[in-house]
């Protein structure tokens, strides 16, 4: 497998030696073998390497910035100038290659998709005048940060080009673009999460942003990206890079003034079972709705529910002091700040802790029991009155808590719980791979 680009900084596989077609190099010679290897002898400056060109560029953000194996960092990246209606980016190899899969990572932004490319296709030519699309690399409505495009077989040209016909903000963005002569070459990609804002604000960065840095603090390498809660679906997840695990923010609307098809997507994704998951607060309440009652019937609340037909049982308030119409919560009782949760099962989640442990709270609601295919694994400790602090479902690391790990306010708890979680789900990865 050959990767072609240049770099001033070597990637992460080639930091200790590789064997790149049976000959092994060590580190002193690295540097040497990795231009040699990418076709020139400057990153992206020899007329006799990889040139990387494109239809315009703002200042201090040349093409040659795609290329030169920083993958994330902004400052070393393309940009094209705003106000364009059409955009393109491309490189011209030295000879004729043959390409099979290609990785690009996009966004002026550490976690959100911000100055992007929308609409895009990449294309090949042999002449540089005559382009013609790469089947299946045309993306319509882009949703990730980071896409690995897998050729259906390999394609030979002298000439790649990004086309980019729409965008997310003003202008696209290409942090870094890496091509592969494998159609299932092996990409080497650090852990990224995906963290789900479920409040009826689409607009990011967004609540539930604050599971970015904890969990980095866990894993250093760790990427991130945070969607709104309609794009979290398993379209988005099946996109390779594939993420390590999700995190559900959680949200402010009591449940029937929630439009229930923004989240048919979750819905999808949790009936698949195939993503570790971690959702606080609301986001626990609506994978408790999902399971139980599911998107395609009414949802209604407390303040407005038939006791005789209740539509969705399985959420209520901890108490009221008075009664108030939908969206009015001035007569609930909250539980807000440092509470105690008592564990009331052995799970992996909570190794290191002790039975009864203090978490930040923030909610009025709360999960009445376990749904169907979920286990109670924590409830509320000394002087709380929530019922339901943490359920699991059944043989799968999707976890539903109404505490608040991503919250500041026990860090030492918050850290522990977050590294054991982000440790089955590596686990997960592993087995499922």
């Amino acid at each position: 497998m050959n990767v072609w680009y240049c770099s001033k900084t070597l990637l992460p596989g080639l930091r200790a030696g590789i064997v790149i077609k049976g000959m092994r190099f060590e580190r002193k010679l690295l540097a040497a073998a990795y231009l040699s290897l990418a076709g020139c002898t400057s990153p992206c400056s020899g007329a006799e390497g990889l040139v990387a060109t494109a239809s315009t560029s703002a200042e201090k953000f040349s093409p040659s910035g795609a290329v030169d194996g920083n993958r994330f960092l902004f400052s070393s990246a393309w940009k094209g100038e705003a106000g364009a209606t059409q955009w393109w980016w491309q490189v011209k190899f030295d000879s004729v290659r043959e390409v099979g899969s290609i990785l690009q990572v996009v966004g002026d932004h550490e976690f959100v998709l911000r100055n992007a490319p929308r609409r895009s296709v990449w294309q090949r030519s042999d002449d540089g005048m005559s382009w013609f699309d790469l089947p299946g690399t045309a993306i319509t409505n882009e949703a990730r940060l980071f896409r690995i495009y897998r050729l259906n077989q390999l394609v030979r040209g002298r000439y790649l080009r990004l086309n980019i016909t729409e965008v997310v903000g003003r202008y696209p963005t290409l942090r870094e673009v890496e091509f592969y002569d494998q159609t299932n070459a092996t990409v080497p990609f650090p852990d990224w999460i995906v963290v789900v804002n479920t409040t009826h604000d689409p607009s990011l960065p967004n609540h539930g942003q604050e599971f970015i840095p904890l969990a980095k603090s866990c894993i250093a390498e760790l990427q991130g990206q945070q969607v709104w809660l309609r794009s979290f679906n398993e379209e988005f997840l099946r996109t390779e890079p594939r993420p390590l695990c999700g995190f559900l923010s959680g949200n402010f609307k009591d449940w029937c003034e929630v439009n229930r098809e923004d989240w048919r997507g979750t819905q999808e994704v949790l009936q698949n079972k195939n993503l570790p998951i971690w959702a606080s607060c609301g986001g626990a309440q609506g994978l408790a709705i999902l399971s139980e009652t599911g998107v395609d019937k009414p949802w209604d609340c407390p303040h407005c529910r038939d006791p005789k037909n209740p539509r969705t049982p399985i959420y209520t308030h901890i108490g009221h002091t008075a009664q108030r119409p939908c969206g009015d919560y001035s007569g609930c009782i909250f539980e807000r700040g440092l509470h105690w949760v008592r564990t009331v099962a052995n799970d992996p989640v909570f190794d290191k802790l002790p039975q009864e442990f203090q978490v930040m709270e923030s909610h009025c609601g709360q999960i009445e029991w376990a749904p169907r295919g979920w286990s109670l694994i924590a409830a509320g400790g000394q002087d709380s009155r929530t019922k339901t602090q943490c359920l699991r479902m059944n043989e799968r690391p999707i976890y539903a808590a109404q505490f608040h790990i991503e919250m500041k306010g026990a860090p030492e708890v918050s850290e522990r719980i977050m590294n054991n979680f982000l440790g089955l789900a590596k686990a997960w990865a592993v087995r499922n791979q």
